[in-house]
Order: C-alpha cells, then sequence, then structure tokens
C-alpha cells in the first residue's frame, strides 16, 4: 500500500475516551479485514514527526475544561490542510469550555462511551472504509407497529442516519413498489418490526429475500412471542418483552422504552460495518474474478482495486460503490488520484444496478459520456473486460 491512514488524537489523551476511542477503532477495522498497520495514530508529541499533510488523517479532539487551549497551533495546521476534526466535550453544556476557539465552528459532540460505535464511524467514514451515507429502511406493518416505527424514524436521524420509511418517504404518484426496490438497493440495513402478523404479508417476506441476495444486513426487532421463522436465518434479532413498551404491552402507536430503542440503534451501527464490508468484498471479488479470465493483473488494496500493464505500473482504478451511485460519489473519487499521486489513472465506479431504477441507470449511463469517473455495472464486468 502506497499510503496510510493518520489517526490524530489531540486535546486531554489522558481521558479514558482516548483508550476507548482507539481500542473501538482498531476493532472495527479488523471486523471489516483492514489490517492495523494500515493506520498510523498520532498524538501531539510526536505530531511534527509523524503527521504528513499527502496522507488523509482524521482528527478528534478531546475537550479539557482545565486546558481548552491546547494544542491550539497543532489544530490551526490541520485546520489549514483540510483534515477533519471531531470536537468531543465531556460536561453537558460545555462545548465552548472544554473545546479551543480555533474549532469552534466544528460540529462537535458530547461524549458518551456508549456511542463509541457511533464516534468511531465518523472516521471509518472519512478513510472510506464505509460510505458516508448511513440510509437504513425500516419495514414495519402499520396496523401493529406504526409507533415504534415513527419513534425509531426520529432516533435515526438524530444519531445521524438518514431512514426510510414508507408513510414518510415516497411522494404521492410515484410508482410504489418500484420505488420501494430502489429505496432498499440503497440502503446499508433493513429494520423489520416482526409483529404477529408481519410476515402474512407477502412484500415483507419479498424484502428479506432482495435483503439476502443484496447481502444487506437485516435487524429483526420480535414482538413478545413472536419467533423468527426460515426467511430470517441471516438476520441480527433483537427480542422485546411487554416490559420493553413504555404502556407495559404492545399497540399500534405504542413506544418503546428509551434503552430499549437505543440498543436496537447500537445494533443497527454494529451491521451496518458488517454487512458493507462483505458488500464491498463481494463485488471486488467478483472483478477480480472477471479480470483474470481475460489475464488482467488486478490488485486489491483497502477498499479499492488497482489494475497494472506488463510494466508493473498503474493504470487504471476501480472503487466498488455501495448502493446506488451519485455524481457526487464520481467528484468525491477523484481524491484517490492525488492520495496516490498518480494523476494519469484512469478511475472506475463499480455497482450493481440490480433493483435500481432504470431512469437512475439511464442518468447514470449519461454521466459517462462527460466525466472522467465512469461507472460500470456488475452485470457488465465480463462485456467490460472484453473492450478494455
Amino acid at each position: 500500500m502506497e499510503f496510510k491512514y493518520q489517526l490524530v488524537f489531540l486535546g486531554d489523551i489522558k481521558n479514558a475516551a482516548y483508550e476507548e476511542i482507539k481500542q473501538a477503532f482498531f476493532d472495527k477495522i479488523r471486523d471489516l479485514g483492514i489490517a492495523e498497520e494500515v493506520v498510523n495514530v498520532i498524538c501531539a508529541d510526536e505530531f511534527i514527526h509523524k503527521y504528513t499533510s499527502k496522507q488523509p488523517a482524521f482528527v478528534y479532539y478531546l475537550g479539557c475544561k482545565d486546558n481548552p487551549g491546547i494544542d491550539t497551533n497543532i489544530l490551526t495546521q490541520l485546520k489549514g490542510n483540510g483534515d477533519a476534526i471531531y470536537p468531543l466535550f465531556f460536561h453537558q453544556n460545555c462545548f465552548e469550555n472544554e473545546i479551543p476557539n480555533v474549532i469552534h465552528a466544528m460540529n462537535g459532540s458530547l461524549y458518551i462511551s456508549d456511542k463509541v460505535d457511533a464516534i468511531v464511524s465518523c472516521a471509518l467514514e472519512s478513510f472510506r472504509f464505509l460510505r458516508k451515507s448511513r440510509r437504513v429502511f425500516v419495514s414495519y406493518k402499520r396496523s401493529e407497529a406504526t409507533g415504534v416505527a415513527q419513534q425509531l424514524f426520529d432516533l435515526l436521524i438524530k444519531n445521524g442516519f438518514d431512514p426510510f420509511l414508507d408513510s414518510y418517504s415516497i411522494r404521492p404518484a410515484d410508482n410504489f413498489q418500484e420505488e420501494l426496490l430502489h429505496r432498499m438497493t440503497d440502503c446499508d440495513v433493513l429494520i423489520q418490526l416482526y409483529t404477529p402478523e408481519f410476515f402474512k404479508s407477502r412484500w415483507c417476506k419479498e424484502e428479506m429475500e432482495e435483503a439476502n441476495l443484496k447481502q444487506i444486513g437485516v435487524v429483526v426487532v420480535l414482538w413478545p412471542e413472536v419467533k423468527l421463522n426460515s426467511f430470517s436465518h441471516l438476520s441480527t434479532s433483537t427480542s422485546l418483552t411487554n416490559n420493553s413498551f413504555v404502556e407495559g404491552q404492545p399497540s399500534m402507536m405504542g413506544m418503546l422504552n428509551n434503552n430499549v430503542a437505543d440498543k436496537i440503534v447500537n445494533t443497527v451501527e454494529s451491521v451496518r460495518a458488517r454487512n458493507l464490508a462483505a458488500r464491498q468484498d463481494n463485488i471486488c471479488g467478483e472483478f477480480i474474478a472477471e479480470a483474470a479470465k481475460c489475464g488482467k493483473n488486478i490488485i486489491q488494496e483497502y477498499r479499492y482495486l488497482l489494475e497494472k500493464d506488463g510494466a508493473g505500473n498503474d493504470i487504471r482504478l476501480f472503487i466498488p460503490a455501495i448502493g446506488i451511485p451519485q455524481s457526487y460519489d464520481c467528484f468525491e473519487s477523484r481524491n484517490f488520484r492525488e492520495l496516490l499521486n498518480k494523476n494519469g489513472l484512469e478511475i472506475y465506479l463499480l455497482y450493481d444496478s440490480l433493483r435500481i431504477r432504470r431512469r437512475w441507470i439511464e442518468h447514470l449511463d449519461w454521466l459517462n459520456e462527460s466525466l472522467d469517473v465512469k461507472t460500470i455495472k456488475r452485470k457488465e464486468f465480463e462485456s467490460w473486460m472484453n473492450k478494455h
């Protein structure tokens, strides 16, 4: 690998949060199949010797009430380099008392140990180990779980997700079924509120089958006395009791106790990272297999592929896109040229077009005519190889 990622810790690194975040970060990248050696951990006392502006960096600033100006000079340099800085403070309503003025404009968070997975995900997304869009599809039967569905919808938004709920998210006059499949294709996790009548719906069964086909993570929330069936064998489940509900029993507009709802969101965070990695590996593996049939030399790095010519020179870069590629994904992918110091590289996004709306695929094909970053459909890997 030609560059490393830099995980920078500034501020009060004697705070227990330093070790908690670092441990959770490396636990996550091991789960993603990424070698620890690709990440340099840098603190203030070694910053001058280890940091370089030519490699991607993510910065955690740990607030300090007794010394809110600590490491200001380093922060100024990092801010000037455009590195992502995440301020964390440790006392309610004390952001400005713990965080230096130079990063007051940054969006920070009150540090809560139970939320460390979400805090770590920000770094993983910045390094492109995970995609930045955090889409979750909430599936439920309206006559049994409207209250819980709306509660989770609001809580997911609060925790930085982009949830999809059919009653909220589909515009009038849209093709309902086609739009559901399109949106589901672009989600990272499917939450199914498994109520007594839930699986009597044909669509609910199709959702699970689609999720398995697309390797989308599934979190099943089991209502009291409801059992998993054979469709749900690849899912992660959470079982509820009557005590899980505010009213002491489930009802159509009933809601979950806060700690139960928080546990479900934390489960979504965990399942999301694991399944995104699996989907990336799957599409990369299929592309490499097709390339081998054509005698192409494809090297797999962390979350991207490089094609080399007969002389060993890098000629093409391939980046797996999970879900539905956007024009902004094409724009962002150009950053890899600078990181790899390979300005002449051709760049391609690899994606699975299954269940994506026809008009969106036509839009991506149209972009291919004018952008220097191109897209390749999974079903066209073989034909693309034969042409190139």
